[in-house]
C-alpha cells in the first residue's frame, strides 16, 4: 500500500519542477482528458509492497516505484533535447534532499533509491509519446498503535 507521506511527497517535488519549467502535472485520479497541452506530467506510483520490519516490531517498511511518464503529443513540435531536458530536471528533483516548497526536507523514513526510464516508442500508435522516469523508493514508518 502506498503511503500517503510518500504520495504527497513525490507530488509536491514534481510540482516545484512543473512550476519552474511551465508545464503541469496531473494526478491520474482528477485528470481531464479534454483540452490537455501539448506536453505535461502525469505521476502514478507504479507498485508498492509492505511489511513490517521484523517479528514484534512497531514500524513497517514499504518499498514501490514511483512513476513520472512525461506525455508530448506527436508532431507537437516539441524535440528530443527539450523533453529530455525535462526528464533531467525531474530526475534532479527525486535526488536533492532539499526542495523550495519543503525546507525541512522529505519526511522522517522516506529515502529515494535508485531511477531508470523508459524512452518513447516511436511506433506506437496513438497521438502520444511517454517518456517515463521510474523512481525507486523506501519509506520506514512506525505502525498505529491498536487499543
Amino acid at each position: 500500500m502506498t503511503s500517503d507521506a510518500v504520495w504527497n511527497d513525490a507530488f509536491s517535488r514534481a510540482t516545484v519542477v512543473c512550476q519552474a519549467n511551465g508545464l503541469q502535472l496531473i494526478d491520474p485520479l482528477v485528470a481531464k482528458v479534454a483540452d490537455r497541452p501539448d506536453c505535461y506530467w502525469v505521476l502514478d506510483i507504479a507498485s508498492s509492497v509492505s511489511d513490517r520490519l521484523g517479528m514484534g516490531e512497531a514500524a513497517d517498511e514499504e518499498t514501490g516505484q514511483i512513476m513520472l511518464h512525461l506525455m508530448v503529443r506527436k508532431a507537437s513540435g516539441i524535440n528530443t533535447p527539450t523533453a529530455l531536458s525535462h526528464v533531467k530536471a525531474m530526475s534532479t528533483a527525486f535526488r536533492a534532499s532539499r526542495i523550495n516548497t519543503q525546507p525541512q526536507g522529505w519526511p522522517a523514513g522516506l529515502f529515494y533509491r535508485g531511477q531508470s526510464n523508459v524512452p518513447p516508442n516511436l511506433d506506437d500508435t496513438g497521438n502520444w509519446y511517454a517518456l517515463t522516469l521510474m523512481v525507486d523508493y523506501t519509506y520506514q514508518d512506525a505502525l498505529e498503535q491498536q487499543p
